[in-house]
């Protein structure tokens, strides 16, 4: 008797809803492009408990007839292709009819649709891949389609599903990479019943990219128009000051179409090579257009992956472009002398800008390699260079980045408690400070030593309930991308016990009211965007306390003294006495090390004493 059976095409259906069907974005990502193939206008998607209970997507497009709904959920079964030959010159985004086959087996789903000249619709229901009868209703010109408990049988899939909010935050991107493909569709979200995400119809892409991101981005975008007989390139890329700790704002189009592919990705980071910090991404804003005959969207069951015929032209071509955009205009300049002027140990304002970003480079990986050991040994031999640059201990009264007094004033209070009682220390380069021992000299890192004191101190309040609020005169208002603006306000209840209080403020805005009192020197914008760079990682979208912990991570970070920044005597007397024996000090929250100690037996070997 043969052991190898025909699997029965339940099974089939659910074998390929595993490869096509992820999480609720993946569903949204089927419908929304069978809208868009059928020559929609106005898409809406409602959605519930982050599409887990719950995916609706009414569209106006050409419709179905009741013929076509009977086998519409049937495998394989496609109104794009008619042989072979067509997979070879896709011109849609859906093509191969495993789509709507494959959500029906796991979830419960609904179709009402009507076309053009028909009087009255027709509605089908699907629960588990098992097709119901065809009915007549009364519906608008266009389809419908209700997801209802998605993976309601498999219960290990809806086991894996994240939580809502982490959800929302994949839908939330989804809607925005097809906003940015079809600034033509008019695009509304609402969630739990209100709305979330509304990008009406836009003149083009960059007055769409204005909806999204805001005035901020649209106005400093750089426009990127290339026609070849071989590839046409649309679209705006920003200058290296803007710029990403992923490459989740690097949105490529290819024919309508959302690709990631190494290719382009390679050619973009090339551009832009010299002008960015060490791992950091640009942003981009691309659509290529190139015969359909030239590239196989056939490769992955996402179609989020392409093949091109001609990859070294694809490369070469976007490459010059966005290189040629770059030079072009100032902004590379201005950022590397900026650079420069940033760091006081550049050797030369005068060498070469790209020798700055490739030195640090050069810098990191070579700090890499070098042992604990290795390091002191370094500071040894530099330690005459410190002390000659640290002759001035005069403290000019002055004002940091977010224009907040330094020092001691009428209104102003110092950074840290006055004491009268000095020991023997030194700041040089305004970010380190020597302290003498007993038994020899640390080198201590302020903004590492000042940020771990925080970080205790904010838990400490934290679990007495004794954190104190203070209300802003003025909110704060910061703009965010959309996913972003999800991601936050999911999480106001954690910044709320935090101190910082977070409200909506029009469409993709938070106004920050309160902030804790022992952060007086909060940059909001630097602080909700370091947030979401944290959070932005598989190991954290759970609802866990590790969520809390990277926040009040960043939140000390963000509101401990600078690196650059002077302090007065008395201050970095207060902060020595704020290191304490009942916590660890020694490394700071991100685990970089406060301070460097070194012996007097090593100074003494330095000096070829012993």
């Amino acid at each position: 008797m043969s052991r190898i059976k025909v699997l029965p095409e339940t099974v089939v259906t659910k074998i390929a809803a595993g490869e096509v069907i992820e999480r609720p974005a993946s569903v949204l990502k089927e419908l929304v492009e069978n809208a868009i193939d059928a020559g929609a206008t106005q898409i809406e998607i409602q959605l519930e408990e982050g599409g887990k209970k719950l995916i609706k997507v009414s569209d106006n497009g050409v419709g179905m007839d009741a013929d076509d709904l009977k086998i519409a959920f049937l495998s394989h079964a496609t109104s794009k292709l008619r042989s072979d030959d067509d997979l070879f010159s896709i011109d849609t985004l859906g093509f191969r009819g495993e789509a709507l086959p494959s959500i029906g087996s796991i979830s419960q789903i609904r179709i009402i649709s009507r076309t053009k000249d028909a009087l009255i619709g027709s509605e089908i229901q699907i629960e588990g891949g098992q097709l119901g009868k065809i009915k007549e209703k009364g519906a608008p010109e266009g389809t419908q389609i209700d997801v209802q408990n998605l993976f309601y049988n498999t219960p290990v899939r809806r086991k894996f599903l994240k939580s809502t909010r982490t959800e929302m935050a994949h839908i939330s991107e989804m809607v925005t990479r097809f906003a940015l493909s079809y600034p033509n569709i008019h695009f509304t979200t609402l969630h739990n019943g209100k709305n979330v995400l509304i990008f009406p119809t836009a003149k083009n892409l960059k007055e769409r990219i204005n909806t999204i991101y805001g005035k901020e981005i649209s106005e400093n975008l750089l426009e990127i128009n290339l026609k070849e007989p071989d590839i046409s390139i649309y679209g705006y890329i920003l200058p290296p000051t803007y710029n990403r700790p992923n490459t989740k704002m690097q949105f490529i189009f290819l024919n309508g179409r959302y690709i990631r592919d190494n290719i382009i990705f390679h050619a973009i980071n090339a551009a832009y090579r010299n002008l960015l910090m060490s791992r950091r991404s640009p942003i981009i804003f691309l659509n290529l257009q190139i015969d359909s005959r030239e590239v196989d969207v056939n490769v992955h069951p996402t179609k989020i992956e392409v093949r091109f015929k001609n990859t070294g032209l694809i490369h070469d071509q976007l490459y010059a472009t966005i290189r040629s955009a770059l030079m072009q205009t100032e902004s590379h300049t201005s950022f590397q002398a900026t650079s420069q002027e940033s760091r006081p140990n550049v050797e030369s304002s005068t060498a070469p800008a790209n020798t700055f970003v490739g030195g640090v480079e050069a810098q990191l990986r070579k700090d890499k390699e070098v042992s604990s050991d290795g390091r002191k040994e370094s500071v040894m031999k530099s330690m005459s260079d410190f002390f000659s640059t640290s002759s001035d201990k005069e403290t000019p009264h002055r004002k940091d980045e977010h224009k907040q007094d330094v020092l001691p004033s009428a209104e102003a209070k110092p950074l840290f408690k006055q004491e009268s009682k000095l020991t023997s220390h030194i700041q040089i380069h305004n970010s380190y400070i020597i302290e003498e021992t007993a038994e020899g000299l640390n080198i201590i890192d302020q903004h590492a030593l000042h940020e771990v004191v925080l970080y205790h101190e904010i838990w400490e309040h934290i679990k007495s309930s004794r954190l104190a609020i203070q209300k802003l005169l003025i909110p704060a208002l910061i703009e965010l991308a959309p996913r972003d603006f999800v991601t936050i306000m999911s999480l106001r209840e954690k910044f709320a016990t935090l101190g910082l209080e977070i409200e909506e403020f029009g469409k993709s805005t938070i106004a920050i009211r309160t902030h804790p009192q022992i952060l007086k020197n909060l940059d909001f914008h630097s602080l909700i965007q370091s947030v979401l760079e944290e959070i932005d990682s598989d190991d954290v979208k759970s609802e866990t306390d590790n969520i809390l912990v990277k926040i009040v991570q960043v939140m000390a970070c963000k509101g401990a003294v600078k690196a650059g920044q002077r302090l007065a005597p008395q201050e970095i007397q207060s902060l020595l006495e704020q290191r304490k024996d009942n916590i660890v000090t020694s490394f700071c929250p991100h685990g970089r090390p406060t301070a460097l100690e070194f012996k007097i037996s090593e100074l003494e070997k330095q000096f070829k004493r012993i």
